[in-house]
């Protein structure tokens, strides 16, 4: 058996991303889940995080939106909202969207709190991400 897998992680308007791995880490509402090759067939609902890919002593960071993970036969498919590796991260602007949840859910004035959530949520994963990899 291979101690390795295929991951294609695919998001709208963007070709997807192809990695050999040996495990991916990723999160649910639940947790830090991880992925190994061999792993049983799952479908498998992910919130805004930091996924890692790990082959070897590489370790790949980058920034996934919620999305549904799916493996089978040593293949994973992760489709998400959005997926961005640490460079195609614009700090500036995640800290500026970050800034925009925080003061919306400050106000609580006719907005949609969850929708606002959601966003501080994928601020706070693309940075983290961006502190991961410097």
């Amino acid at each position: 058996m291979s101690n390795t897998f295929k991951i294609t992680i695919i998001s709208p308007g963007k070709n997807p991303l192809d990695f050999e791995g040996e495990a991916l880490i990723t999160s649910t509402i639940d947790g830090q889940i991880e992925f190994k090759a061999n792993h049983a067939p799952a479908i498998i609902s992910t919130i805004s995080t930091t996924t890692t890919i790990i082959n070897g002593s590489s370790k790949n960071n980058l920034f996934t939106a919620s999305g549904i993970v799916y493996i089978k036969d040593n293949e994973l498919k992760f489709c998400c909202d959005s997926a961005e590796i640490s460079s195609d991260i614009d700090r500036t602007r995640a800290f500026q969207a970050k800034e925009r949840a925080e003061k919306r859910l400050n106000e609580k004035k006719n907005i949609d709190i969850e929708r606002a959530k959601r966003a501080l949520a994928r601020a706070n994963a693309r940075i983290k991400t961006l502190d991961i990899n410097n």
